[in-house]
């Protein structure tokens, strides 16, 4: 059956977002409504088997324009381990959505067509998967030699990968968006159209609507070095906290509609065409052997609490939580900010430390105690934010089974400027943490990078690749002491 008005492709997207061995997540996005057209902006989505051209499942949802005309729509009951097709498109109707005739038969001519693959099921034994962060919109190295800005061209050579070989996903740990670079971005509309020139970029499209996505953000969605004491700082003006909570409150609203609501941190209710019901900003997930946890290192971060704060307490409660459920199984923890190692700056330069898990060495002494305490084996902390790829092994001095890594991978798009290696602890002794000891480091990279980490048990294989594909580092982490 066609429908009697057009299907149009989504202006941005689709992505293909929260994937388990049985369900998808898809996202994308409309336009405003055309007084002609009709009052309300639909998506469409149906999914089908890979090669049929029959949906086995579809729907509508509403794009609204408190979500600049953005929504997600779940699936369920798909097949482990296979791939799907699938169809996304929006259109303008007065009609009210329950009226709308059923969206499983309908032919859509002219929408946006995908496909991807569901997940390898719980306690799969392989896994593999990219990540990285910080798409620096420049200047660039490339710009500054005259050959313009090739930060788009990474996702090309991850794309050219994940046609060749299993990629169970693309994590993406922060800065998507540079928003404070080149423009000041300030307003929700602003924000909004910074996401859409970022996400409409040719390759990085054509990835997210192929590879399961997810993403968490880092201080560039909304202003460098961004922490919460701007809303409350008694040192600042009431005009200034004012407007820190104005710009704060439009990044945010911009960031549920284009990052979060793809991803495990919404939870679907049962009320019709609500698309962004969020309590919290981090979240966990499992692919294959893996538990992800990704934290939000941004919106509960104080430097004026007393300790300083970088998670609030439910979100260190449901982290120990997540650790002590699996302590033996492999394990990802997700930061933007780096756990590990530390940034050897001090006077002025000290800000940029203090960004980091060092300038909340409290936080990061009681959860390097718990991990101890407790047993708990086989974490990885996953982090960006520096313009620079390493990896680094901590060990403990009153346990020696105790290890635990941290791999850090930035950036998708490298700055002119990157900081030398010297800059970051290589050795010794854990600041403020006398019983944790950098054993290793190694894998510095400082051109525009992405890593794969793929799981041979037991050990952890890290790859580093410059932009065009070349292979630049290649590891082999032993997660068990």
């Amino acid at each position: 059956m066609a429908l009697a008005f057009p299907v149009h492709p989504v202006t941005v997207g689709p992505i293909v977002g929260f994937t388990t061995d049985t369900s998808v997540r898809l996202w994308g996005r409309g336009e405003p409504p055309r007084p002609a057209a009709g009052r309300y902006c639909y998506g469409i989505a149906q999914v089908l088997k890979a090669g049929s051209t029959t949906p086995e499942h579809a729907t509508y949802f509403k794009l609204r324009a408190e979500d600049d005309f953005t929504g997600s729509v779940d699936f369920a009951g798909l097949e482990a381990a296979h791939a799907h097709a699938y169809r996304m498109g929006y259109f303008f109707s007065d009609v009210e959505q329950h009226l709308l005739v059923p969206p499983t038969g309908l032919d859509l001519q002219g929408a946006t067509a995908g496909a991807f693959r569901t997940a390898r099921p719980p306690g799969s034994k392989e896994l593999s998967f990219v990540f990285g962060s910080c798409r620096h919109p420049g200047p660039s190295e490339e710009e500054l030699v005259g050959l313009g800005n090739r930060g788009d061209r990474i996702f090309g050579t991850i794309l050219e990968q994940a046609e060749r070989m299993p990629t169970d996903l693309l994590l993406m740990v922060g800065d998507q968006v540079y928003a404070d670079v080149r423009r000041d971005v300030r307003t929700f509309e602003e924000y909004c159209a910074t996401y859409r020139q970022a996400f409409t970029q040719p390759f990085l499209r054509k990835l997210m609507a192929k590879v399961p996505t997810y993403m968490t953000m880092d201080d560039h969605e909304l202003v460098d070095n961004w922490s919460m004491d701007k809303l409350v700082d008694p040192a600042l003006s009431n005009e200034e906290r004012w407007a820190n909570r104005v710009r704060f409150l439009a990044a945010i609203e911009a960031y549920r509609a284009y990052q979060v609501v793809h991803g495990p941190a919404l939870e679907r209710r049962d009320v019709e065409g609500l698309t962004n019901t969020l309590t919290r900003y981090w979240y966990d997930f499992q692919v294959g052997p893996a538990r992800f946890f990704v934290l939000d290192t941004r919106t509960e971060r104080y430097h004026s609490a007393r300790p300083p704060q970088l998670l609030g307490p439910p979100q260190v409660d449901a982290l120990k939580h997540w650790l002590v459920k699996d302590p033996g199984g492999l394990k990802f923890v997700v930061s933007s900010v780096p756990f590990f190692p530390d940034v050897k700056l001090a006077g002025l330069a000290a800000v940029e430390r203090k960004d980091k898990w060092a300038g909340f060495l409290h936080q990061r002494q009681h959860l390097l105690d718990f991990i101890r305490d407790n047993g708990v084996r086989r974490v990885v902390f996953l982090s960006g934010d520096i313009h620079a790829s390493l990896w680094s092994e901590l060990r403990c001095t009153s346990r020696p089974d105790f290890r635990l890594y941290s791999i850090i991978s930035s950036a998708f798009a490298a700055p002119a400027f990157v900081p030398p290696e010297f800059m970051y602890e290589q050795s010794g002794i854990l600041d403020g943490q006398s019983d944790y000891v950098i054993a290793r480091h190694g894998g510095y990279v400082q051109l525009s990078n992405f890593t794969r980490v793929t799981w041979e048990e037991p050990e952890l294989r890290v790859q580093v690749f410059e932009r065009k594909g070349a292979l630049l580092q290649d590891a082999r982490l032993r997660l068990d002491a």
